[in-house]
């Protein structure tokens, strides 16, 4: 087992961790630096063009392996889990300016557009105002039925089209009633039970069922790509964020981001560092001195 055998006041790993949380973030390295690296990193075709087949494997294996977990996520996942996603999910408040960017737009006002349209037509079918109309007609049996199917198809042809006219102009505030009845204190907790259930849908059904079609992963792909390949030149160009950025940021020490490292993987990387110490390509490091008095505080 691993144990301390030179009285240190740490492992390699406890070291390094105290060290890099007690340094501040400007000392490590500052906005020059950062953007030439990003500039660097931006111009290096090679690299880039070497990386995008790694990349497209790790996809590729990670969405291959997804497609073969018939298990649904409820099984995976731990019950304590489940229950926080779906607490999350209900008590998630419904960010209003989003709401209001997405509902106003074209593709919702004629989807309500459409619902009110087919909310009328429905109504006077079931009303049966043309039957009652022809119902007063002194005519019967085939020529009454002939009566009515010529009424439907020119109220269809008339009506219809002024109805279409009528909605052109209701869309819109009917849009604008429905994102006051979902903004509503009312309703908010109505929405939030509809998302809790969403979610334990999703949460219950296979997570082979939940993957696109592979012609839609590999557009995925290509788009997620695509935004890491740009993010370097994009931060590089943006000298408002990097200003901001280290304006907040540079006397603040990295610790207060850093999350906590359990005990049982600073082990873990001790095993691996050991392995690399015992190496061909480690042995050099390990006898120099004073790296030998320092390369194992465990053994």
């Amino acid at each position: 087992g691993l144990r301390m055998v030179d009285g240190y006041s740490g492992t390699v790993v406890d070291r390094a961790e105290s060290w890099l949380r007690e340094q501040p973030i400007g000392s490590l390295l500052d906005k020059k630096e950062l953007k030439g690296l990003l500039v660097e990193l931006d111009g290096d075709e090679d690299f880039w063009t070497t990386q995008k087949p790694k990349f497209d494997d790790i996809w590729k294996q990670i969405d291959s392996h997804l497609r073969q977990e018939e298990r649904p996520l409820d099984v995976i996942l731990r019950k304590g889990m489940l229950a926080s996603i779906a607490e999350g999910v209900e008590g998630v408040p419904i960010p209003e300016d989003i709401l209001k960017a997405f509902m106003r737009t074209k593709a919702v006002e004629s989807l309500a557009g459409a619902i009110l349209y087919t909310g009328i037509l429905e109504f006077m079918q079931r009303a049966d105002v043309l039957g009652n109309v022809v119902n007063s007609l002194p005519v019967i049996g085939p020529v009454r039925k002939q009566v009515n199917a010529a009424l439907k198809e020119a109220l269809d042809q008339t009506l219809g089209g002024q109805i279409k006219d009528f909605l052109g102009t209701q869309s819109r505030p009917a849009v604008e009633q429905m994102i006051t009845f979902i903004l509503s204190p009312d309703n908010k907790k109505g929405f939030g039970r509809s998302g809790r259930r969403a979610a334990e849908y999703v949460l219950s059904r296979p997570v082979n069922k939940l993957l696109p079609s592979l012609e839609t992963s590999d557009g995925l792909r290509d788009q997620v790509w695509s935004s890491i390949r740009q993010s370097a030149g994009t931060l590089s160009d943006e000298d408002t964020f990097l200003d901001s950025f280290f304006e907040q940021m540079n006397d603040r020490t990295l610790g207060e981001f850093l999350p906590d490292i359990p005990p049982t993987a600073k082990r873990g990387m001790l095993v691996v560092w050991q392995k690399f110490l015992d190496s061909e390509s480690g042995m050099g490091l390990s006898s120099s001195s004073p790296q030998r008095r320092r390369e194992r505080d465990f053994e």
